[in-house]
């Protein structure tokens, strides 16, 4: 995945103020600015937390997308949408607002990374009796680090205005709610791209289990299934695909797999490919398990069903005891 970033540019929406402070032209992207953008985007691109959603059809912000070529006009413009509400309801933290103009591949994408105020400490020196006197004092505007997270922001694809949303809830009115998807864009509020790959894989795993009743690792199987066919689709999973994959791994599981997918209430389309990250790829790779002393060993998936490498012993007393062979000390 290549991020190349052509213009950013950053706004104050110190909600103490009774106004935003807005540029009035993009910042010079040094090596350090670019980097610490790129970072922020690439972790939003892999987040757990990301929501895949839609333009609602009268969505004032798909209209100001489609109409508005002034990068920095419309930034000014989503800043001042943002800071009146947060300034309305000041549950929501005051924040830096990045715009950026960026492309991945090749396609051009719109970046809004809303950088929370977080309290820092910082040196802070002073004359005292004509001398130096160093002493340390609190930082309330401090961004994220380039190590740390954006806890809200939005990636947009320009060339069909799909967004990646990553948002929290606050307190409005007394109910916790969000309000980048409801209220600032007017976009579909979609589930987190775990939340559907969880059900996917729930799907998958129970259709098997129904289907082959002596297969022991039926959870570790499938999830191996979906990480490989992620990995092997740039991070991409669809529902179509996991079927595909059951219906060649194990057919009988394809029909009720189809059956649990039409029940969910998560998958609500399933033509739309889930975002698996790489993170959760590595995870699914292998299984953790633990014995009731603490011992945790971690196997890969794919040779749990290998009676040459390991086998799980199943006790009388309803205890299962791991075998693991070949072992090079």
């Amino acid at each position: 995945m290549e991020i190349i970033i052509h213009q950013a540019i950053l706004h104050v929406l110190d909600t103490t103020l009774d106004a935003p402070v807005l540029s009035g032209s993009s910042m010079e992207l040094t090596a350090e600015k670019t980097a610490y953008l790129q970072n922020h985007i690439e972790k939003l691109l892999a987040s757990d937390d990301i929501r895949q959603c839609r333009p609602l059809p009268d969505s004032a912000f798909k209209n100001e997308l489609e109409h508005n070529q002034d990068f920095i006009d419309l930034s000014c413009r989503i800043a001042g949408v943002l800071f009146d509400y947060m300034h309305a309801h000041t549950t929501i933290p005051g924040a830096d607002l990045a715009v950026v103009d960026f492309t991945r591949d090749g396609a051009p994408w719109l970046g809004i990374l809303k950088l929370n105020y977080k309290n820092g400490y910082t040196h802070y020196t002073e004359t005292v009796q004509g001398a130096p006197v160093n002493s340390i004092i609190q930082q309330r505007a401090c961004l994220p680090t380039q190590s740390g997270k954006v806890e809200e922001g939005a990636l947009i694809n320009l060339q069909d205005l799909s967004m990646r949303l990553l948002e929290k809830k606050y307190d409005i009115d007394g109910h916790k709610e969000f309000y980048l998807s409801s209220v600032v864009f007017q976009y579909t509020q979609a589930e987190p791209e775990k939340k559907k790959l969880q059900a996917i894989q729930e799907a998958a795993a129970q259709a098997v289990k129904d289907a082959y009743v002596d297969e022991p690792h039926a959870d570790a199987q499938v999830a191996m299934l979906i990480a490989t066919e992620a990995a092997d689709n740039d991070n991409q999973i669809s529902v179509e695909q996991v079927r595909r994959q059951l219906a060649e791994e194990y057919p009988l599981a394809a029909v009720p797999f189809d059956d649990y997918v039409e029940k969910s209430e998560v998958i609500e389309h399933a033509e739309q490919p889930v975002t698996v990250t790489p993170s959760r790829i590595r995870r699914m790779e292998s299984r953790s398990i633990h014995t009731a002393s603490g011992i945790e060993v971690k196997i890969p998936t794919e040779i749990l069903s290998s009676d040459s490498e390991v086998e799980f012993l199943h006790d009388a007393d309803g205890s299962v005891s791991l075998l693991i062979k070949n072992v090079i000390l």
